[in-house]
C-alpha cells in the first residue's frame, strides 16, 4: 500500500471515527438545511442572557463577535441582530460553504467565514478589523477541542474586557420516564455501532468528549490569570449531557472539577427551557446529526434501532415537549 493510500484511510478512519462531526457526509446547502432542523434551537432569552452579562461586565461595545465551531452559520445568524459584524469559523469546510446559501442576503453580506481549527485561529487568515472580537462564542464543540490550546487563542482573539461564551446542550429530556428510557437504549446501542474506539485515531476525542460531557463542562479551566467573573449557568443538568450511555462505550472514564475559588455557578431545572415540540421522526434525526454515519456502521443490525424507533413512537403518541440540559459558561478577558 502507499503513502498516499495509507493516509488517505487514516483520514477516512479519523473523520468517521470521529465523535460530534459530519466532515464526510454529502454537505450540499439541502444536507445542511435538514442538519439545522434537526437540532434544537437556542431561545432568544439565551442571547439574552449572554448579552446582559456582556453588558454588565464590559464596556458595552458590540461591534464584533465570533462564534466557533459555527458549521453552516446558524448560531452565527443568531448573533448578527446584535452585533455589527459576525465572524463563524469551523473545521469543516463543506459546512462553511453552504452557510451563505443558508443566509439571508443581509445577514450574510455582514459575516465573514474562516475555515480554521479552534487551535488555530489566531494564525488563521482572519481581516485584521474583525480579528479583535466583543465576543466570542463556542457552539456546541467545546468538550473536542484541546482546551488549554484553544482557550490561549480565545484569549488572544478577544479583545481586553470582552467576553466568552462556551455552550453545550445535551441528550433530549422527555416528560414521560419510559421515552427516556427507549432513547437510551437507542443511543447507546447507535454509540455501541462505532466500536471499537481504543487504539483508533478517534480515541483521543471520543474520550475528551465524554470527560467533557461527563463533568457538565466543570473540566475546563479558566485560569484567574486571564479570566474574571467566571459564571456556569447549568439548566436540567438533572440529566446527563452525554447522549448516550456509557455502555456506548469501550473505555472508563470519570468527570473532572477544575472549577476555581470564586466562580459562581448557577443550577436549575426548567423543563421549558429550549423547549421543542418533537416526535419520534424528530428524535431519530436528531440522533443522525449525533452520530453521524451510524446507520453504514450499523449494517445488517440497523433493524435494532427501526425497532426501537417503533416503540419511542408508539410511546410517545405524537408530539411531546422535550427540553435538554444545557451549561453555558461566561467569562471576561483580564
Amino acid at each position: 500500500m502507499s503513502q498516499t493510500e495509507t493516509e488517505t484511510q487514516t483520514s477516512t478512519r479519523l473523520e468517521t471515527s470521529t465523535p460530534f462531526t459530519s466532515a464526510a457526509l454529502d454537505s450540499d446547502a439541502e444536507f445542511w438545511k435538514s442538519y439545522i432542523a434537526s437540532r434544537p434551537t437556542p431561545s432568544e432569552d439565551f442571547f439574552h442572557i449572554i448579552n446582559e452579562y456582556h453588558a454588565k461586565h464590559s464596556d458595552g461595545r458590540m461591534e464584533v463577535a465570533h462564534d466557533v465551531g459555527t458549521g453552516p452559520g446558524n448560531i452565527a445568524a443568531r448573533l448578527a441582530p446584535y452585533y455589527s459584524h459576525v465572524v463563524g469559523s469551523d473545521v469543516n469546510e463543506r459546512a462553511l460553504a453552504a452557510a451563505p446559501k443558508l443566509l439571508s442576503p443581509n445577514i450574510a453580506e455582514r459575516m465573514t467565514f474562516i475555515q480554521s481549527p479552534a487551535e488555530a485561529l489566531v494564525t488563521a487568515g482572519i481581516p485584521e478589523n474583525v480579528k479583535q472580537t466583543d465576543l466570542l462564542t463556542v457552539s456546541e464543540c467545546m468538550p473536542l477541542l484541546d482546551a488549554p490550546k484553544a482557550l490561549e487563542a480565545f484569549h488572544t482573539l478577544i479583545r481586553p474586557a470582552g467576553t466568552l461564551a462556551i455552550y453545550f446542550y445535551g441528550r433530549p429530556i422527555f416528560p414521560d420516564p419510559e421515552c427516556d428510557a427507549i432513547y437510551d437504549r437507542m443511543a447507546t446501542r447507535i454509540c455501541q455501532f462505532g466500536l471499537p474506539f481504543k487504539g483508533t485515531p478517534g480515541e483521543p476525542f471520543w474520550r475528551r468528549g465524554a470527560e467533557g460531557l461527563l463533568s457538565f463542562l466543570d473540566n475546563i479551566a479558566l485560569p484567574e490569570s486571564q479570566w474574571k467573573n467566571v459564571e456556569r449557568h447549568k439548566w436540567n443538568c438533572d440529566y446527563p449531557l452525554l447522549f448516550s450511555g456509557p455502555e456506548g462505550f469501550d473505555f472508563v472514564v470519570e468527570p473532572v472539577d477544575r472549577r476555581a475559588e470564586g466562580e459562581i455557578t448557577h443550577d436549575l431545572v426548567d423543563r421549558e427551557f429550549w423547549v421543542h415540540e418533537w416526535d419520534a421522526d424528530d428524535v431519530a434525526a436528531y440522533l443522525e446529526s449525533v452520530f453521524p454515519h451510524y446507520q453504514q456502521q450499523a449494517g445488517d443490525r440497523y433493524p435494532e434501532i427501526e425497532e426501537m424507533c417503533k416503540e419511542l413512537r408508539a410511546a410517545m403518541g405524537g408530539k411531546q415537549k422535550v427540553s435538554f440540559p444545557v451549561v453555558l459558561i461566561l467569562g471576561t478577558k483580564q
